[in-house]
């Protein structure tokens, strides 16, 4: 039997399958609303960035929403996973390696927003001592 302190893996690698697939069709959605690249790039960068920001909170607030045990322990190991699962922007999408690596710093803020606004939908039953 697991302890409750304990990070269990098949949830973490299942928030993180949730942000990912949140911020992409964010990004996706973007992309297509803008006609792609052509039309105002930085625009385009700006606003798949916000739409980035505003999925990844969402889905940090549902992983807090989802997490058993140790929310904040748990909504780290996400952030690490999601930071990893950017790498796919560095080999398919033109992400500099640079930017992925300060990119950590970005889902710390965004996993510390959403994760205080799961805290307004589930409150901790077994807060950590």
């Amino acid at each position: 039997m697991q302890s409750h302190r304990e990070l269990r893996l098949g949830w973490v690698v299942r928030d993180v399958s949730i942000i990912f697939i949140l911020t992409f069709l964010g990004g996706l959605v973007v992309r297509i609303a803008s006609g792609g690249l052509r039309q105002a790039p930085e625009q385009v960068q700006l606003a798949t960035a916000a739409s980035n920001f505003f999925f990844g909170i969402v889905g940090f607030t549902i992983a807090g929403c989802l997490a058993s045990a140790n929310r904040w322990r748990h909504l780290r190991a996400v952030a690490v996973g999601a930071w990893f699962a950017g790498l796919v922007n560095v080999a398919f999408f033109g992400v500099s390696f640079l930017r992925w690596l300060g990119g950590i710093l970005v889902i710390l803020v965004i996993m510390s927003v959403g994760g205080a606004i799961s805290f307004v939908f589930k409150r901790d039953s077994r807060p950590s001592p």
